[in-house]
């Protein structure tokens, strides 16, 4: 086994999206853990397909460390790359650990788990990067996109945060405005 690609001081950097396994957000999504990996930072997703699945994959091929939160209770569960697997038997009421877990997020498609991840991790755990043109016109990534080019936030709030989500064009974008935004604000 390769030895783990790690920065001096990883960030914990989700990827969320669609389980079902679409070409353009699955190459998208690789690309995405590519980064990432290369760039020696902890890739958190859900574990299983699609997006997940692309996007582990490709950080583990950059000897990069991936953490897939499993919704079950077995280690057969979930993707082949996922280095670690966290087994929370919780169904998907795992998606506040994993939204917890990290330091930001990426949105490449996906549907309501994703958005449900995506806005906790809004609430104030740190920036979450859409990446555009990546999914269905009703899907996670253009429903946050269009919300808050309409409403100037992405998700329904009574009073007004001072968050807003970030649109990148592809994978390296998003890689970039998700890590300087971090930095930032640690």
């Amino acid at each position: 086994m390769k030895k783990i690609n790690l920065h001096k001081k990883p960030l914990q950097i989700a990827v969320f999206g669609s389980g079902k396994r679409y070409q353009k957000s699955y190459s998208v999504a690789y690309e995405v853990g590519r980064e990432i990996g290369k760039r020696g930072h902890i890739l958190i997703n859900g574990g299983l397909a699609g997006v997940m699945e692309a996007s582990a994959r490709g950080a583990k091929e950059e000897n990069g460390l991936v953490i897939g939160i499993l919704p079950g209770d077995s280690f057969s569960d979930g993707n082949k790359y996922s280095v670690v697997k966290i087994l929370t038997g919780m169904k998907f009421a795992r998606n506040e650990i994993t939204s917890l877990s990290v330091q930001g997020a990426i949105v490449i498609d996906g549907s309501s788990g994703a958005y449900q991840e995506a806005r906790r991790v809004w609430e104030g755990r740190g920036p979450v990067v859409v990446i555009k043109d990546t999914g269905s016109k009703t899907g996670a990534a253009t429903t946050m996109i269009e919300r808050e080019e309409k409403f100037g936030a992405a998700f329904p709030e009574e009073e007004p945060k001072p968050y807003h989500i970030f649109v990148a064009k592809n994978a390296k974008e998003a890689v970039d405005l998700v890590i300087n935004l971090i930095e930032q604000n640690p």
